[in-house]
């Protein structure tokens, strides 16, 4: 296949409007995760290297609910529970360095208490809200068209 008389390449993964869409047999769309968790994780570390000295482990949550849960480009596609259980894995770990806990009810108590628990509920939410944004829009388009 050619456009304006050069090949297009074929690639296994591509980034368009800041979505990864990974190249599959089937006609679906797949979001690449690995570009997310790294993003979080630099985010977390560059927070946490700050705020750790503060011995305010609130801040430090409310600094990772604000600025590493914005997972750019999942409010325009449902993800799999593969990949939500990767995001609570990262934030899992986040929330292990800050409070130190070290088993998996204590780290489900803090999540309880501070906010970050239900991801998938959190995904789907924003999900909705793009679709409602998305038809909101569409029927202003058609009344003014």
């Amino acid at each position: 296949m050619q456009v304006d008389n050069k090949d297009i390449s074929y690639v296994t993964e591509l980034k368009y409007l800041g979505v990864h869409v990974c190249a599959g047999q089937l006609l679906t769309f797949s979001v690449g995760l690995e570009h997310l968790r790294s993003k979080f994780c630099r985010t977390f570390n560059c927070i946490y290297s700050r705020s750790n000295t503060s011995n305010f482990e609130m801040i430090s949550v409310e600094l990772l609910k604000s600025y590493c849960f914005p997972f750019f480009a999942v409010d325009a596609m449902s993800m799999l529970s593969t990949n939500i259980r990767i995001l609570e894995n990262c934030i899992n770990r986040a929330l292990f360095r800050i409070f130190g806990s070290c088993d998996k009810s204590s780290l489900d108590y803090i999540k309880i208490c501070t906010g970050p628990d239900n991801i998938k509920g959190l995904l789907e939410k924003r999900h909705c809200s793009f679709i409602d944004k998305l038809i909101s829009l569409m029927c202003v388009l058609l009344i003014y068209f």
